[in-house]
């Protein structure tokens, strides 16, 4: 799953005061960073997996920062509040996370010299308290480029995510969009919204089954991500899926699906069924338009025939009308 990521670059004309979270840990020596040819002199980087406390409940990780400036760097580190919102995106708040801010270690300054790079070990121990769930854990570093006329600060978030394994409720609802009775065109696009409507934190993998409804038969399934993603509660995704119809037309039922992990291990399925749709495609209705076209073409070649044959007709008869008309108003004629 590719992990979470924000990053907040602010430019502040004051100095910005941070408060130390506790011991510190020490860290290790700057390494040289690649020169880098950009805008950017300042980055913060987070591992990519997701962490799991030790047996002794104690997690250790590390942020990675660098400076990518001509100028030596002053970084300091706080830990930040974490307010998931929809569609993946965080929030990160001044106030710290109550839970893990007072048992958190880490470095809370530390001074990099021109493109280099550190890696700035944090060790978290796990509140009793906490229940099983996967948790948002920020950070922001602050920092500030010196040997300059002018200071410019940057802040920039970092985020961990940490998973407490065991049972806990969750629940997940889906609903797919409508998409109207017709469809013109080869492929069908659209979209469902995935809702963690539980207590806690979920992984799932959305996709959108389509079933033909003259053969009641599966013709596709179709995934908006083959990664499984994270849902935090109260949150929710859009997901978009599309699928191509490869004969002449479908009228097919798109069903939206999320699987998910629940309680004691158990995988469960949500699921909602959209309205029936007649799938027309380009090449069919060009098809048609040939047929159409060639159908009336010779319609009228047909008709013209009749009316000539008739035209043709009729003026074989006039002559013979006109003689026994003739003949039966001659007096020579009489009986």
């Amino acid at each position: 799953m590719r992990k979470l990521t924000a990053a907040l670059t602010a430019a502040l004309v004051t100095a910005l005061a941070v408060a130390g979270p506790g011991p510190t840990v020490a860290s290790a020596a700057p390494v040289a960073s690649p020169r880098s040819s950009g805008t950017a002199d300042f980055a913060v980087s987070t591992p990519s997996e997701r962490l799991s406390p030790d047996r002794q409940g104690r997690i250790r990780t590390e942020l990675t920062v660098a400076n990518n400036s001509d100028h030596q760097l002053v970084a300091r580190i706080r830990s930040a509040g974490v307010l998931p919102r929809d569609d993946g995106q965080v929030e990160y708040s001044d106030q710290p996370d109550p839970a893990w801010s007072g048992s958190a270690k880490y470095p809370s300054t530390l001074t990099l010299p021109a493109h280099t790079f550190q890696r700035v070990p944090v060790i978290l121990t796990v509140p009793s308290s906490l229940l099983p769930d996967i948790y948002l854990l920020g950070f922001v570093v602050e920092a500030q480029a010196t040997g300059t006329g002018i200071r410019v600060y940057h802040q920039i978030g970092a985020l961990l995510e940490v998973e407490l394994p065991g049972s806990r409720e969750r629940r997940m609802d889906v609903e797919i969009a409508a998409t109207g009775i017709i469809h013109l065109g080869s492929t069908m696009t659209s979209t469902y919204v995935v809702t963690n409507t539980g207590p806690a934190a979920a992984l799932g993998r959305g996709q959108v089954r389509v079933d033909s409804r003259l053969t009641d038969e599966n013709v596709g399934v179709y995934r908006g991500s083959d990664d499984v993603q994270l849902f935090p509660t109260g949150t929710s995704r859009t997901l978009e899926y599309a699928y191509e119809v490869h004969g002449l037309f479908l009228i097919a039922r798109p069903k939206a699906q999320i699987l998910y992990g629940g309680s004691n291990g158990l995988a469960y399925l949500a699921e909602d069924s959209g309205g029936a749709i007649l799938i027309i495609p380009w090449l069919t209705l060009i098809l048609l338009a040939v047929t159409a076209v060639t159908l009336g073409a010779y319609w009228y070649w047909y008709r013209r025939r009749r009316e000539r044959a008739r035209r043709e007709l009729m003026a074989r008869r006039k002559p013979r009308h006109r003689r026994t008309w003739a003949r039966r108003n001659d007096p020579a004629c009489a009986g």
